[in-house]
């Protein structure tokens, strides 16, 4: 009997998993044409959480809706951009999840990735970074997505979050980029990059750092994390950099709880910003 009560509660736990990436999923869809139908500022803003964050290219990590309001009403920034999701995930409770997929504008592709956060039955947007578009030249790659690994609850405390993007980007200071995201990115994980396909898989990213430049170090911080009150899924939002190249840049990352207790990254997107402003004399 017990064993039959198990298998009761796992498959309805999973019907429910499915039922809330699938909602997920149409809000991310529905999001998008709204935007389209409204504009940015009437379809896209109001859907961002006060406290969101916004990474868009070449610009500053932008955190609050006043921040990114006053931003979005330059020109430049209003193109008008459509997407697609490929995949979402929620966690265990149900109150936090994250999208990927590919944003369209014209003759022009790019990718983006989202954390979301449900309040009041509402799915909102809590942090979102796209890649800069470039003309389309090939066919989108069909997503190579297994079912999503099993939900590991825990203690909802953010600063697990930062503390777990600090030692990966130490690893990264000590050790190499290739050696610290392979040994921080789960097997299934996604990086977006900035090539014209979504880089699936451990190994297929750490390839990806192959042709680093030798000596450079790419280095980061987190500024922000959020959690899932089931403790199970969360994000981080950053600043990084290679100084030797006088390279700046911003990143999301999605993080998943392993049954050991610890956390690694399931996707990871990010794009450039302004070089800090120099110290005056």
């Amino acid at each position: 009997m017990r064993r039959l009560l198990l298998v009761v509660t796992l498959c309805a736990a999973s019907a429910d998993r499915a039922s809330n990436r699938d909602a997920l999923l149409a809000a991310d869809r529905t999001l998008s044409d709204k935007t389209a139908a409204l504009g940015v500022m009437r379809g896209f803003l109001p859907a961002l959480t006060g406290d969101a964050a916004y990474l868009h290219p070449g610009a500053p990590l932008l955190r609050g809706t006043d921040k990114i309001r006053v931003f979005l009403e330059t020109a430049d920034s209003l193109e008008a951009v459509t997407w697609s999701p490929a995949f979402a995930d929620v966690s265990a409770d149900g109150r936090l999840g994250y999208t990927y997929g590919w944003t369209r504008s014209g003759g022009t592709r790019g990718k983006y990735l989202a954390c979301w956060q449900k309040t009041r039955d509402v799915w909102r947007i809590a942090a979102y970074a796209r890649t800069k578009r470039a003309p389309v030249t090939d066919s989108i790659a069909p997503p190579r997505r297994t079912d999503p690994a099993a939900q590991v609850r825990g203690r909802a405390d953010p600063r697990e979050l930062l503390r777990a993007d600090s030692a990966f980007a130490a690893m990264s200071v000590t050790q190499g980029v290739k050696a610290a995201f392979l040994a921080y990115s789960t097997e299934d994980a996604i990086l977006l990059g900035g090539g014209a396909q979504i880089t699936e898989g451990r190994e297929a990213i750490g390839a990806g750092f192959d042709g680093f430049p030798t000596g450079a170090v790419l280095a980061w911080w987190p500024v922000a994390a959020a959690i899932a009150e089931s403790g199970d899924l969360g994000c981080t939002v950053g600043e990084a950099t290679i100084a030797s190249l006088n390279h700046y840049s911003k990143y999301l990352t999605i993080w998943r709880r392993q049954p050991d207790g610890s956390w690694k990254f399931v996707a990871d997107g990010g794009n450039v910003r302004p070089p800090p402003p120099r110290p005056g004399p």
